[in-house]
């Protein structure tokens, strides 16, 4: 067992949270700490950004399990609905624990509510357009064995609700490839060479110059004039080029 972490994905996460926090320092929404100096004021809005993060990031992991074909505009508003609850608790319970000095915005609870709703709507409808558009958002945490760790790390660089599925194939188009999944499939910008190196370690492999097949994602195998070809369980037909088919006998994937 062990945990896999992708610090550099992590410390572009760390790098947005910051710059957002030095915005929110600067701008001092809703009055908020304005007679605090500039740095603790930043430190405050650190540490509730982060905060937030982490409280959506699990929302979204959560809803995702529960749901994994949920629709993205319900967890959009299910993520900021609980992140704001758990901002304005730590909101208070910052007040609490400074017996007031640290106060951030001034109301009864439901007024402060509604205002760290506003910005964490807006916090998560940029992290999902940010997770969707350069691969920084989703939890980087994998617990399992070796060929379970290459395929759940490479399951990350998709949209958080296909992080628990089974990886069927991957193929190459243009630029990008196509992965297919039991959840569906999505786009990625990355060559088929480098996922090939990447899932190394998964039960899978080469089949063509144009596509990557792991075991769990072949229905059957059918030849017609002498032609090989792999029927994935979602129904796509992927070809096996005669330099593979030793290999694909081989491995069991056809007979």
């Amino acid at each position: 067992m062990r945990i896999a972490i992708d610090w550099k994905k992590r410390g572009r996460e760390a790098l947005l949270l910051a710059s957002i926090s030095l915005f929110l320092a600067f701008v001092r929404p809703y009055g908020s700490n304005s007679n605090a100096p500039f740095l603790l004021n930043f430190g405050i809005w650190l540490l509730l950004i982060v905060t937030g993060s982490v409280v959506g990031e699990l929302t979204v992991n959560a809803y995702y399990r529960l749901r994994p074909n949920g629709p993205a505009w319900l967890m959009i508003v299910i993520t900021s609905l609980v992140t704001a609850a758990g901002v304005t608790f730590a909101i208070y319970a910052l007040a609490f624990v400074t017996g007031g000095y640290i106060r951030v915005g001034t109301g009864p609870v439901h007024i402060i509510y509604f205002y760290v709703l506003v910005i964490a709507t807006a916090m998560t409808l940029v992290g999902y357009t940010v997770s969707r558009a350069f691969d920084l958002a989703g939890p980087d945490f994998v617990h399992a064995a070796d060929e379970g760790n290459a395929v759940q790390t490479f399951l990350q660089r998709l949209p958080v609700k296909y992080h628990t599925a089974d990886l069927w194939a991957v193929t190459s188009e243009d630029h990008y490839c196509r992965v297919f999944t039991s959840l569906g499939s999505d786009l990625i910008l990355i060559r088929l060479s480098d996922v090939e190196r990447e899932l190394a370690d998964a039960d899978g492999l080469r089949v063509h110059r144009s596509w990557w097949v792991a075991r769990k994602g072949v229905a059957r195998a059918e030849r017609t004039d002498g032609k090989l070809r792999l029927i994935l369980h979602s129904g796509e037909e992927v070809p096996v080029s005669r330099s593979y088919q030793a290999a694909v006998k081989d491995a069991g994937f056809a007979s």
